[in-house]
């Protein structure tokens, strides 16, 4: 049935009030009709800067391309000389004033890795868990035979997919241009230029909208709260903003976000909340 506006008809007498019955009738279903193929529901709201919940529980698990999100957009060349990678957008924005004020105090704001997918946080993963790559120079697979406790020794610093804050585009590995030494390691901000400019950080990040969610050990973070947890990363930074509201939603969505498809998962998987949840409460 097509709903269009009725055209104006012509009067019946007073006499034919049988005729002006049925037509009343027909009007009234044409009129339901049409408001049965035009619903109007309130939609659900959820918070601004996350997004609809189908859309946010697939950013969570890392399962999208930022190439095709709305709110995900390229860094520019001068954050990461050479490579393609992506922020949210209001996380750049806010990474753009803290650049501009470290700029001011004499560093270079490098960015090393920005959002990873599922896919990216996997291969990470498996390369470890399978032994192609070298853990502290060792072969796991080789020299740690029981799954559980090499997936342990991997969680020191690296996340099962499906759990990374790297997915949500709230989350950077930063790096100073001029810095000496591992891009990745803490005795790199711990000595020399690297400890000045980590002591920077911590004293501006915060007025930009910056943590730094895994500071100190797992014990002194969570005070007991939580059985694992990451070791200290002191390159790693997050957007307060935006990266409590997805904390706030994978908590709700705890058992649907249980991550699996990876080599591993079963002997991982059992704890993987406590990865998620042991951050600095300032990341809260």
């Amino acid at each position: 049935m097509t709903c269009t506006k009725q055209k104006k008809r012509r009067s019946l007498p007073r006499h034919n009030l049988h005729g002006r019955r049925v037509i009343l009738v027909l009007v009234l279903v044409a009129t339901a009709a049409c408001s049965h193929a035009q619903p109007h529901h309130t939609p659900k709201v959820y918070p601004q800067s996350v997004g609809t919940e189908d859309s946010t529980l697939q950013i969570l698990r890392g399962k999208f391309n930022p190439e095709e999100e709305e709110n995900f957009v390229p860094l520019p060349q001068k954050y990461s000389p050479g490579r393609r990678q992506y922020l949210q957008q209001k996380t750049l924005e806010a990474l753009e004033r803290l650049a501009a004020a470290a700029k001011q105090a004499g560093y270079q704001l490098r960015v090393i890795s920005a959002t990873r997918t599922y896919d990216e946080q996997k291969a990470i993963w498996e390369h470890k868990f399978l032994g192609w790559r070298l853990v502290g120079g060792k072969n796991l697979a080789k020299t740690i035979q029981d799954e559980k406790a090499r997936a342990l020794e991997i969680l020191r610093y690296s996340s099962m997919p499906g759990t990374s804050r790297h997915h949500w585009g709230t989350d950077l590995d930063l790096h100073e241009a001029r810095l000496d030494g591992p891009v990745l390691s803490n005795k790199t901000f711990s000595e020399g230029r690297g400890a000045k400019f980590y002591d920077w950080l911590v004293q501006n990040a915060p007025r930009f909208g910056f943590c730094q969610p895994y500071r100190g050990t797992p014990k002194e973070r969570n005070a007991g709260k939580y059985q694992h947890g990451y070791e200290e990363e002191r390159w790693h930074w997050s957007y307060q903003p935006l990266a409590s509201e997805y904390l706030k939603t994978f908590e709700s969505h705890a058992a649907a976000l249980k991550p699996s498809g990876f080599a591993g998962a079963d002997a991982a998987a059992e704890f993987y909340l406590d990865y998620v949840q042991n951050i600095d409460p300032s990341c809260r």
